[in-house]
């Protein structure tokens, strides 16, 4: 288990490709704390027992779904600031226990990847990615139009040349 976490060693494209797909189920628990938190947050809102499965009960939480919906509609800063502002250290710490695992797995194969492909210059050619990839994502976040597409089919590129591009190794240590 120790390798697939660890810098050190080559895949091939394949295996890259793999190990991308892979970090999507990684990131399962990131969806499960949020809709946990999601639904605590606006269970925290409303006056009454999830427990009670009775017909007025029902009924209640019905009507204070569509309350809510409206209110969100007509003011959805004010709900997206109070959710953001219901985070708790407890919260903020299994978020951060959920993300860890999925950017370490990404990082450690981009860096396999790309010793795969520039032995000699890895360490260079792995800042200069990180760094284009935490700039694409800002300009992808901020802008729209046609810097926007560029950016995204630079990183397209870029992802593309990493699966299909053969490397010199015949045999991969990772």
């Amino acid at each position: 288990m120790k390798k697939f976490f660890s810098f050190s060693g080559t895949i091939s494209g394949k295996i890259f490709f793999l190990r991308i797909l892979f970090i999507a189920v990684l990131i399962f628990p990131v969806f499960i704390a949020l809709i946990s938190k999601w639904t605590s947050y606006f269970m925290s809102l409303g006056d009454f027992d999830i427990s009670d499965s009775s017909m007025e009960n029902q009924i209640l939480i019905q009507s204070f779904g569509d309350e809510l919906a409206q209110k969100i509609a007509e003011n959805p800063e004010f709900y997206m600031n109070d959710f953001m502002n219901s985070f708790t250290i407890g919260w903020v710490f299994i978020f951060i226990i959920c993300v860890i695992p999925p950017i370490w797995f990404g990082m450690a194969t981009y860096y396999k990847r790309v010793s795969a492909l520039f032995f000699e210059q890895r360490n260079g050619v792995f800042a200069a990615l990180i760094l284009f990839e935490a700039v694409s994502d800002y300009i992808v976040l901020s802008s729209s139009g046609i810097i926007n597409t560029i950016v995204s089919l630079i990183g397209l590129l870029i992802f593309g040349f990493l699966i299909f591009n053969n490397s010199k190794f015949e045999n991969h240590e990772g």
